[in-house]
């Protein structure tokens, strides 16, 4: 048997008849398994959804305030001039598709091209939400070494650029894997592109003498390679830049930041990436699409170019004019940043393919589907391409990572929200000529997440006590009792007693697990094997109440005990006190539970 230090000096104190306090700090991951019922009229999900629903119907009907949907979140008055698909979906429940709420503005119920009425099959431009596509195309045909592989040694006109000064884009030490995590410090944006001042004012007939009164900036310099890139006739005749000059127009100028220092959004970084791709793979982005993602999960209403003309009639085009709504805009070179067309159910097809790893294996999916680095907001981290939001529950400060990807060009707004440790997911997508079009669309996604993420949390507690709760007793004579609960507020299945061979281990847990209540929270599932495991933890931390006390960082309360640093270090004979293991049948319902410190297996008798 090995205690840690911590644990033998609690021993030392519950044997004195000391008390002890103090919290934990629990796992990163779900306190409950995922909730398997979000669509019957029994489902605490459903209900919810039916709450964001009624207020969105009252809202857009001119009834509701813009404070009226629930839990506090406030949708903006100018939604009712937006157009808007908000779709979820579930890997537990295939009928979570049928979730789904859309508004049509009236600005595209007139529109004399388009649909003039949205729905699930309605064909929006997603914008930045193509970034997942890259990086899933890249993680299905590139090996971990292309991943690490230079710019400057897979684009040729990227090769030989750059330099050591802080002017200077260090092209061999960006890798593509840095530029798909958004911390490769390259440029931004293209040149020309959309924060171009010079560009704006060649485009809006601003003279020079006007921008440099009102700026203070100096007037162009010929001479100066930066002030006239090879792209920008091109573009301000209305056509793509193809890669070459493209390439020639970026490599000269100064980075943001050093590669893997910070993080720094960079729709140049994407199209830098898919072009790569595109020369190692010997394949156009595009086809990596169609062939590794779209055919394998049977995505038939997603584009990597221009829909067809065919597909006009259920497409979301604003206005009379598609090329100057944003939506009939080649992409030329462009595509692997922001290219993608696509409607409701078939990101509700790309998100259950992602959570349920249909086309990469758990173990790569799951890699994936973490942080890469951090932002200045404790709340907000980035993967590749993740923004990764952590919501923090109201009820009890449980902390749920929702990996996100946002996307707005043109008049479209965008976003795509998967929660992994629930399997479940939603979308929204938005067009409209409203200047408040995306912060729209950022209401709406608070309002189904603030809704939504504490129903599952619910949903799953509920179902965690049916299929787990209860009681598991000795046989043969065994004076060995264990009674589990949940409570939604409990953040784990509760230990309400437990009696070994007599013995009131209750005690016991105090002193390896700190003050109750003692919870079970999953840590390890084998569904091929009908078993789940489950790991001891006692009280809750509370990441999200004020936070340590001024200046206590590594002398903070929970620092040194938090769960992920104790799991596992409390063993007899080679087997951990921690460790509990359920057999599962089909039906989900638990019939007995194992604990290997006790070597013993307890049948559930109710």
């Amino acid at each position: 048997m090995h205690i840690s230090h911590r644990h033998a000096v609690a021993l030392v104190a519950l044997v004195a008849g000391q008390s002890l306090t103090g919290v934990l700090g629990d796992f990163s991951g779900p306190s409950f398994s995922a909730p398997r019922d979000l669509t019957s009229n029994h489902s605490l999900v459903k209900t919810a959804w039916k709450s964001v629903t009624a207020a969105l119907e009252a809202h857009l009907g001119g009834v509701g305030t813009s404070n009226s949907c629930p839990n506090g979140s406030s949708i903006p008055q100018e939604a009712r001039n937006v157009t808007f698909s908000i779709g979820l979906i579930s890997v537990h429940d295939p009928d979570a598709t049928s979730l789904q709420f859309h508004h049509t503005s009236p600005e595209i119920a007139a529109s004399t091209q388009g649909t003039k009425k949205v729905d699930g099959n309605s064909i929006y431009r997603v914008a930045s939400i193509t970034k997942v596509f890259t990086v899933l195309a890249g993680l299905l045909t590139l090996s971990d070494a292309e991943w690490e592989r230079p710019l400057s040694d897979i684009l040729a006109p990227l090769s030989g650029q750059g330099g050591s000064g802080v002017l200077s884009t260090p092209w061999d030490k960006v890798s593509m894997r840095a530029l798909a995590a958004q911390i490769g410090g390259v440029p931004r944006d293209g040149f020309p592109n959309l924060g171009e001042i010079a560009l704006q004012m060649l485009l809006s007939n601003t003279t020079e003498a006007q921008i440099m009164a009102a700026t203070g900036l100096p007037p162009a310099n010929a001479s100066d390679p930066l002030s006239v890139p090879p792209c920008l006739v091109p573009v301000l005749q209305g056509e793509a830049c193809p890669a070459v000059p493209y390439l020639q127009g970026v490599a000269n100028r100064a980075p943001t930041f050093l590669p893997w220092s910070s993080p720094g959004y960079s729709n140049n970084g994407f199209t830098l990436l898919g072009l790569a791709m595109a020369n190692v793979t010997g394949q156009a982005i595009g086809k990596l699409y169609q062939d590794n993602i779209l055919d394998p999960l049977a995505m038939a209403s997603t584009f990597s170019d221009l829909p067809p003309t065919a597909e006009y009639p259920r497409s979301v085009i604003v206005g009379p004019d598609a090329t100057e709504a944003g939506f009939a805009v080649p992409n030329g070179i462009f595509v692997s940043s922001g290219g993608v067309f696509s409607t409701t159910l078939d990101l509700a097809r790309l998100s259950s393919g992602i959570l349920n790893s249909t086309l990469l294996a758990p173990e790569r999916t799951r890699r994936w589907l973490k942080p890469v680095s951090h932002t200045a907001r404790l709340q907000y981290a980035v993967g590749a391409p993740w923004e990764i939001i952590r919501h923090v529950s109201p009820s009890n400060n449980k902390i749920t990572d929702l990996y996100t990807k946002s996307g707005d060009a043109g008049l479209y707004s965008s976003w795509l929200v998967l929660v992994p440790e629930h399997g479940f997911g939603f979308s929204v997508l938005s067009a409209g000529s409203a200047p408040s079009r995306f912060g729209v669309v950022a209401a709406l996604a608070d309002a189904v997440s603030q809704a939504l993420v504490p129903a599952l949390h619910r949903q799953a507690a509920a179902e965690a006590g049916w299929n787990l709760g209860g009681t598991y007793r000795g046989t043969g004579g065994l004076n060995s009792t264990l009674v589990l609960k949940t409570a939604e507020d409990a953040a784990g299945v509760v230990i309400s007693s437990w009696v070994s061979n007599g013995t009131d281990v209750l005690p016991f847990l105090t002193a390896i697990a700190g003050p109750g209540p003692h919870r079970l929270l999953p840590s390890v599932d084998n569904d091929a094997h009908g078993q789940m495991a489950f790991r001891l933890v006692g009280a809750q931390d509370s990441p999200a109440s004020g936070g340590p006390e001024p200046g206590a960082l590594f002398a903070a309360p929970g620092m040194a005990t938090a769960d992920w640093i104790v799991v596992d270090s409390s063993t007899y004979y080679g087997a951990g006190l921690s460790l509990f293991v359920f057999d599962v049948g089909r039906d989900g319902k638990a019939t007995a539970v194992t604990m290997p410190a006790y070597r013993v297996k307890l049948p559930r008798s109710t």
